[in-house]
């Protein structure tokens, strides 16, 4: 069970102490994570319980070691005892045998020859007598030592009494006693008998005593294995309660804090023992408990909108990314995606101020809430704009029934204070489609649709438009490329001749400018000349096309006698006027004697100068104050007045092609014409015709007295070498015989 809730992350710590029964998960001593209430103190301790086991161990290895030192100490000494009693017992019978040897010897002589010396014979029976003595007391009374040792002497006592040879029996001896000889010899014989049975004995009694050291020693071993064995058994035992209660709660907080670092805050780890790692356990738990709470609200913060507690931008952008992931079920590859835009809302800034605009944006959250379904996610994207998920929409019959019930919704007026406001907003709707590369492009989809729908008319949802949203990221492409055009030489011009109606002699030629883009090819005015007024590169565009197209003209005219008067017409746009920066810079270049500026004539709109009147007029009265001639283009499309007309510095009116479309036999486009051609004589300027594409038309302004003209008919915007080849020639326009429509 230890195991298995060890395995689990649970910290099972033992509250009774060492070896106690009842510990693990089912103790009563366990103290639930996240029970009520104060939790009790320590109840127990590592330091205490491990001290214990230490000092156990230690005692019993102690033991062992002092059993070995008083077991090893009592073998020796009793083999040295056994060996020195051994040594003394045999050195005192070796001396008595050797002394009873030589007083034998003695007592031999003695009975052979009478002269023998008494006295020595006597002191050396005393010695005999004194050996017998110390050998009866030195040696044990066991296996009949000592009595055979007291026998031994009385036989020998007795051996020499009988021969005459003990004590004072010396003195009296006489004669020749040879014959005695044998008899004294057969009692020493005997003597000697019991002196080898003590040897005997005393060999056996060492044999006994070695023994004894044997099992003494057996004993030593014995103790010293059974406490060894108590001690490794310990060893194992405190080994278990080691891994059991220190080990595996240590791997249960550093698995713990695995889960922590992995992002699983929910981990906790149960607390059944009450001791330093219970302890520690507590404040993991504790910690566990703050981060998830943290988490929780760092998350919410991350994913909510602060103000109105919807989804907020991040949210709205996992949700999507997560429909985009292999494996998504079906419903979910069918989401649709609203944007909600609310009109006009920085007018309700204005009048209620931020803390008005902020109510108002929570209001409208909790109606766009009620919206939804359960499954939907809404959410803010910033400001006051909006975002609907709409799940399981594969047509955006679901995404326009929810856009309906807003605009439902909004017709109730909302209440910011005192104040009762009607809030109207522009919704934008894009669906996933198999093509749809990823959340980024599904939100640009339907932040286009809203932005289209802002442009018709406001208060309005439109679905995304796959044609215009292509042209706006073509318009976008080559907005980024336009920047590039004039540094890197990538544009290029154009002349078209104006020519003299009557003799066909070319004038004047009008630049024209070209984009030759390094992936789209040839690009015509039309298709960047508007991006480059929106990004203000027109001024650098402008400026080129100037300097280029005057300097070319005065080569012409510098190369070609007959070209003298030779001028030529550039285009400025509506937003280099009203510019100080670029006017100037308009003047550098005329005020350069290569541009020859009185052979210049700088074309404006009329709708141009209808826009910016004061402005526009002080431009150009700078500008003839160089020499320029001025030509007022598309003249008749504008809505400038007579008397604004009558101030303009123009010396030319270019008429707009649209007066020509008609045939010669259209009454109302033929009368506006000639009165154009009127008020051009009563003002004194020059009138061009512009749009001259067939015979019918030229024959129009002919007849109606219009002296100047270019179009297809005439000729072509051509490049420079092809025109300087028609100037050289002094070619004369005619429109082709038999020509019945333009050439185009």
């Amino acid at each position: 069970m230890a195991d298995d809730a060890a395995a689990d992350g649970q910290l099972l710590i033992d509250s009774s102490g060492i070896g106690s029964p009842g510990a693990g998960p089912a103790g009563t001593g366990a103290v639930p994570v996240g029970s009520e209430g104060r939790r009790p103190g320590r109840t127990w301790s590592l330091k205490a319980e491990w001290s214990r086991a230490f000092a156990l161990m230690l005692v019993a290895l102690l033991l062992g070691a002092l059993a070995t030192i008083v077991g090893v100490r009592a073998v020796a000494d009793q083999i040295e005892e056994t060996a020195a009693r051994l040594h003394r017992e045999s050195e005192t019978v070796a001396d008595l045998r050797s002394a009873l040897d030589a007083h034998e010897q003695a007592g031999h002589r003695l009975l052979s020859s009478a002269q023998a010396d008494r006295s020595a014979y006597r002191q050396q029976q005393q010695d005999v007598t004194r050996r017998f003595e110390d050998a009866i007391l030195l040696l044990p009374a066991e296996r009949d030592m000592r009595a055979s040792a007291s026998r031994a002497r009385d036989e020998w006592q007795d051996g020499l009494a009988e021969h005459g040879l003990w004590g004072s029996q010396v003195e009296s001896l006489t004669g020749d006693r040879v014959a005695d000889s044998p008899g004294l010899a057969a009692s020493g014989a005997g003597v000697r008998t019991l002196l080898d049975r003590i040897q005997r004995s005393a060999l056996e009694s060492m044999d006994s005593g070695l023994a004894y050291g044997a099992e003494l020693q057996q004993i030593v071993i014995a103790a010293r294995s059974a406490l060894f064995g108590l001690a490794a058994a310990g060893v194992v035992y405190f080994r278990a309660r080691i891994v059991k209660f220190l080990i595996r709660p240590v791997e249960a907080l550093r698995h713990g804090v695995l889960r922590l670092q992995s992002g699983d805050y929910s981990h906790r780890i149960d607390v059944v023992r009450r001791d330093e790692l219970g302890e520690l356990a507590d404040a993991f738990n504790s910690m566990a408990a703050a981060v998830h709470d943290s988490h929780l609200a760092l998350t919410h913060r991350a994913t909510h909108d602060p103000l109105t507690g919807l989804a907020n931008r991040a949210a709205l952008t996992e949700r999507l990314a997560a429909t985009f992931q292999p494996g998504t079920d079906r419903r979910s590859r069918h989401e649709g995606l609203l944007i909600i835009d609310v009109d006009d809302f920085k007018d309700v800034n204005d009048s209620l101020g931020h803390e008005g605009g902020d109510a108002l944006l929570v209001q409208l959250a909790g109606r766009l809430q009620g919206c939804v379904r359960s499954h939907d996610l809404a959410a803010r994207l910033g400001g006051d704009e909006f975002a609907i998920v709409v799940s399981d929409d594969a047509d955006g019959s679901v995404t326009a029934g929810i856009a309906e019930r807003i605009h439902d919704t909004l017709r109730a007026p909302f209440s910011v204070g005192e104040v009762r406001l009607k809030v109207s907003v522009s919704m934008g709707a894009a669906q996933r489609r198999p093509e749809t590369g990823d959340p980024a492009e599904l939100l640009r989809q339907a932040d286009f649709a809203m932005y289209t729908a802002k442009q018709n008319g406001k208060g309005r949802y439109q679905r995304f438009d796959a044609a215009g949203y292509d042209r706006m990221t073509h318009r976008a492409a080559l907005r980024a490329d336009l920047a590039a055009a004039v540094t890197q030489r990538q544009l290029r011009l154009e002349y078209q001749p104006v020519a003299d109606l009557r003799t066909g002699e070319i004038l004047g030629v009008e630049a024209l400018v070209r984009w030759d883009h390094p992936t789209l090819g040839l690009l015509e005015p039309g298709e960047f000349i508007p991006l480059a007024e929106e990004t203000g590169d027109i001024e650098a565009i402008g400026c080129w096309v100037l300097s280029t197209a005057s300097r070319q003209a005065a080569r012409w005219r510098d190369s070609m006698a007959h070209c003298h008067d030779l001028w030529v017409s550039i285009n400025l746009s509506t937003l280099q006027l009203p510019s100080p920066r670029n006017l100037a810079a308009i003047e550098n270049i005329l005020r350069d004697p290569g541009a020859q500026a009185d052979k210049v004539v700088l074309e404006v709109t009329e709708t141009a100068l209808a826009s910016s009147v004061d402005g526009g007029i002080t431009a150009l009265n700078r500008l003839k104050g160089f020499g320029v001639r001025i030509a007022i283009d598309d003249f008749g499309t504008g809505y400038s007045s007579l008397s604004a007309l009558a101030e303009l510095p123009a010396d030319i009116l270019k008429i707009d092609r649209s007066f020509l479309s008609g045939s010669s036999a259209d009454a109302p486009s033929a009368a506006m014409l000639e009165g154009i051609l009127g008020l051009a004589r009563r003002l004194n300027l020059d009138a061009i015709a512009e749009g001259i594409e067939d015979p019918a038309q030229l024959a129009l302004v002919r007849g109606l007295g219009c002296r100047l003209g270019q179009g297809y008919l005439l000729s072509r915007p051509a490049p420079a070498a092809l025109i300087e080849a028609l100037l050289a020639a002094g070619a004369r326009l005619q429109p082709p015989a038999g020509a019945d429509t333009p050439d185009s």
